[in-house]
Formats: C-alpha cells, sequence, structure tokens
C-alpha cells in the first residue's frame, strides 16, 4: 500500500511539474508572431495635421506587408513628435518603436539605442544622361554640361561651392580647383554670399568642406564659414547666385544644382544679355563652375529602437520591417502616406553612410 501511495504522489508530481512549464491555451508561445501594438513617430517638419492626414493609410499599409511576411499586428499608433528630440527619445526610452527621424538626429541618438532601419531615397540630380552624380566623382562631372533633375534616386544631395569665370577672382580659383592646389589663402580672400547658419547645404556643409580640407579637426585651428574674412550672411539661393552672376561676390553655395533652378537662368540672362548676343556664352553653366563639391547630406531615415530598449525589435522582425518599408515605397499609396517628406522609396543602408553627418554635427557640437 505503501509504494503505491509512493508510485501516486510521483506520477502527480511529474504532471504538476509538466503543467508548471506550459502555458494556458490563451497565451501566445514564446515564438508567436503578433505584436499587440506597433508605435511610429514622426518628426515634426511640416504641420502636424498634414503629416497625421497623409500617414493615416500607413497603419493598415504596413499590417498588411508584415502579415505577408508571417506577423500580425493588432494596433498601429501613429504620433508626431513636439520636436525632433521628442521622437528620439521616445525611442532610446521604449514608447515609439519606430521613427521617422532626419539623418542629424539618429547620428545624434545612435549611440543610446536607435538603429538605423531604412534609408529615405529622393530624386537625385543628374548629367546630360540622367545618371545621378556622386559626391566622390568629385567636380569634373559638374563642369561637364548641362545638370538635370535625374530620372535615379539617391539618398542624399551635396552642397555645391561655386564661382563665375567670367570673373578674375573666379577664374583664378577655378583653375586652382582644377589642378588641386587650393589653399586656405585663395578661399579665405574671396568675399562669400552664404545661407543661415542652419542651413545644410549652405552653410554647415559647406563649413565642413572648409575644415575637412584646410582646418584641423574641430579645436582651435577649425576653419568654417564663420572664420573667412568677408562674408555675406542669411542669404536666398536666388539673390545669391544673381549677386555672383552680376560679380558682386566672388563665391557662393547651394544644393545641387542651384544652375537649374529658372531663377539662375533668368539671371544669367539679365547680366550677360550682350554676350549671349554675340555667342559667346549659351547658358549659366558657361561662367557659373563649381570648385568643391561636399559629403552628402543624408535624406531622411526610419529608425527603430533598438532590440535592448524594445524587445520587440528582434533581427527576424527588423529585417520584416526592411522589407516592409521598402515594398511600401515602391507603391503610389505607400508614397503618399510620406507625401509630406517627399520620400520617393526606401533602401537598406549601413550606419557607416552617416559618416559625413556625424562630422558635421561635431563641427557644431
Amino acid at each position: 500500500m505503501k509504494k503505491l501511495l509512493t508510485l501516486l504522489l510521483a506520477v502527480m508530481m511529474i504532471f504538476g511539474l509538466a503543467g508548471c512549464g506550459s502555458k494556458p491555451a490563451d497565451e501566445p508561445a514564446a515564438d508567436d508572431k503578433t505584436i499587440d501594438t506597433l508605435t511610429i513617430s514622426f518628426v515634426p517638419s511640416k504641420d502636424a495635421d498634414v503629416i497625421l492626414t497623409a500617414a493615416e493609410p500607413l497603419k493598415e499599409i504596413l499590417k498588411a506587408k508584415l502579415a505577408e511576411k508571417g506577423y500580425t499586428v493588432n494596433n498601429v499608433d501613429i504620433s508626431v513628435g513636439t520636436d525632433y528630440s521628442a521622437t528620439g527619445e521616445g525611442m532610446i526610452s521604449g514608447s515609439i518603436d519606430i521613427g521617422f527621424i532626419p539623418a542629424s538626429t539618429y547620428v545624434l541618438y545612435h549611440p543610446d539605442g536607435v538603429e538605423l532601419l531604412v534609408e529615405a531615397l529622393r530624386y537625385g540630380v543628374g548629367d546630360a544622361d540622367h545618371k545621378v552624380i556622386n559626391p566622390a566623382d568629385g567636380i569634373t562631372p559638374w563642369n561637364a554640361g548641362i545638370t538635370t533633375d535625374a530620372d535615379g534616386m539617391a539618398t542624399g544631395y551635396a552642397s555645391l561651392i561655386y564661382v563665375n569665370i567670367a570673373t578674375e577672382k573666379g577664374a583664378d580659383l577655378y583653375e586652382k580647383a582644377q589642378a588641386g592646389t587650393l589653399t586656405w589663402d585663395d578661399v579665405n580672400s574671396a568675399s562669400w554670399y552664404v545661407c543661415s547658419s542652419t542651413s545644410s547645404a549652405g552653410y554647415v556643409y559647406p563649413s565642413l568642406w572648409l575644415n575637412q580640407n584646410f582646418g584641423e579637426g574641430v579645436g582651435e585651428t577649425k576653419k568654417t564659414v564663420a572664420d573667412l574674412a568677408n562674408v555675406i550672411p542669411d542669404g536666398s539661393y536666388a539673390n545669391m547666385m544673381n549677386s555672383l552672376l552680376t560679380g558682386q561676390v566672388d563665391v557662393t553655395v547651394g544644393y545641387a544644382d542651384v544652375r537649374k533652378d529658372a531663377a539662375s537662368t533668368e539671371n544669367f540672362e539679365a547680366a550677360y544679355a550682350d554676350e549671349i548676343a554675340a555667342g559667346t556664352y549659351t547658358n549659366v553653366w558657361d561662367v557659373v563652375k563649381v570648385i568643391a563639391v561636399s559629403d552628402y547630406i543624408m535624406n531622411d531615415t526610419i529608425c527603430v529602437a533598438s532590440q535592448e530598449k524594445d524587445p520587440k525589435m528582434t533581427p527576424e522582425f527588423v529585417k520584416a520591417l526592411q522589407e516592409a518599408f521598402v515594398e511600401i515605397g515602391q507603391t503610389e499609396e505607400g508614397l503618399a502616406c510620406v507625401e509630406p517628406y517627399a520620400h520617393k522609396g526606401y533602401q537598406v543602408g549601413q550606419d557607416s553612410d552617416y559618416d559625413g553627418t556625424r562630422a558635421a554635427n561635431a563641427l557644431f557640437q
């Protein structure tokens, strides 16, 4: 009898332990691909109502795309941060899963747990064959002929530094740029017209180029636009180009490529009417040349919180999100959701793509 009781107790203990190790029928298994809520935050670069209205369909589009990849998402919450830092802070706190943020915000919060998901694509400026011109190609493609809006996509754009070779100073700077012999004294002796200090193409990245070529790091020996002897600040691109064409300044700066803007052609035709009539010049590219090309000013990013901050962001789920956003960016319906940001698609990138952004941030930290 004692042996029988002992046996019954042993059997009950085995089943009891098995019961403790199993999950109730209504509790998802550890490998279940069901996500209750996915939170997305946009930075407020446009009016919040405009962003939210455009992005509303993204909720169902993203759920459907993730379902194709085996994930069930019950809810997608979309919000707009009160400022740029709010989205980054929310991601490192774990309250936001996905953030649509600029490159500089990604670089700022990456050390604390924000990971790159995909890079936004926009139309890039191209050459006569509509091939996107890469900053790594240097100044030659920019001076080979008329540039145009490209059919291809790019993850960013460059800032260009322009001179007017119809002037003595502009011709000298251009000749030295082609020969690779420009010095700090050369650029410092010129008069410059730039944008406000917050403009990436009109101030920050030209400063980065100056420091990379003539400065030494970010200490007392750094060289930025602020260190130039003769600078006119806070210009608009149209006014800056007009001042260059009329010889009022020696150097100006801007996104690639300001020369293709209608205002540049109008200003050129007004300034060089006699030369055009004589056949000396044909278009603005004949007189306005590029002496320097900055690092890429990277487009926006879509980022996620790291798995450490947000356990649902497993490598498998991150890969599914990457694929989903790339596919969403290939549809009209998907692009309509991000129309306020002018995104034209997405591609998977890498952290090193943002080394130039880091350098710019450090220069003005």
